[in-house]
């Protein structure tokens, strides 16, 4: 039986694998303003960008979709798709995970130019603020005012992260290393809605010294409870040095 090739003689790629390495390549060569969206299509794939404006009129609403020609399967699901201010200045960066059709929605980007980018290995997601957490006692008789976590760690294990849900109703999350290498660097995180895949929140923390030798961490608020209603995905990675400058 003949092997399938290509123009020049070399084994055609599966439609499926040429249609993921297309659309990364085109969404490298996307960016996004809030003055307008792109599109851009090749020989397997195309790529939209669509930004809209809020009802506040201060953030951008972004609708991302990547789509395969033809009639083979494509593993878009849990593929991360980045969004980086563009030459690299400090602001907002956001990470969002494509669904099984290859979309995405970021509801909340502050206006801009940014670039983006899509990676092929799927970012694993931390289900959150849902289900059962662990909980801490209380400190007082009423244990009503018990705190609740939920925890984990990076895969390589040089990370861990913790949410934690205050007894005013706060949320808040860290991430500590003992790593020496990650002092100083950027931890990249968004909240994502598990099924729609909408980014809920998105947010920077470096790596700063603790009062414990050896320790760095990064921690904020990502909100109040009432308004994080769960369940959501945590996907974080820490940023290469040059993403971050």
């Amino acid at each position: 039986m003949r092997k399938n090739t290509s123009d020049n003689g070399q084994p055609a790629p599966r439609q499926g694998n040429a249609a993921l390495a297309e659309a990364a390549q085109l969404l490298r060569q996307t960016r996004l303003s809030h003055d307008h969206g792109a599109y851009a299509e090749g020989h397997y794939a195309a790529v939209s960008v669509d930004p809209r404006w809020n009802a506040d009129h201060q953030t951008l609403c972004v609708l991302i979709t990547c789509y395969a020609f033809g009639h083979g399967r494509t593993e878009w699901s849990a593929l991360p798709v980045y969004v980086l201010p563009e030459g690299g200045k400090a602001g907002v960066r956001a990470i969002a995970r494509l669904d099984a059709r290859g979309q995405t929605v970021i509801p909340g980007l502050p206006p801009g130019d940014y670039t983006l980018s899509l990676r092929l290995r799927p970012l694993r997601g931390e289900r959150v603020l849902g289900g059962e957490p662990e909980r801490l006692a209380a400190q007082g008789e009423d244990q009503r005012d018990e705190r609740r976590l939920w925890r984990g760690n990076s895969e390589d294990g040089a990370l861990v992260w913790t949410i934690e849900e205050t007894e005013e109703g706060d949320v808040q999350i860290a991430f500590e290393t003992r790593e020496e290498r990650l002092a100083g660097r950027v931890v990249v995180f968004s909240l994502v809605e598990p099924d729609s895949k909408h980014v809920q929140y998105s947010h920077r923390l470096a790596l700063e010294p603790t009062r414990t030798l050896g320790a760095w961490e990064g921690w904020c608020s990502v909100g109040s409870r009432t308004h994080l209603h769960g369940p959501y995905e945590l996907v974080f990675e820490v940023a290469s040095p040059d993403e971050t400058r």
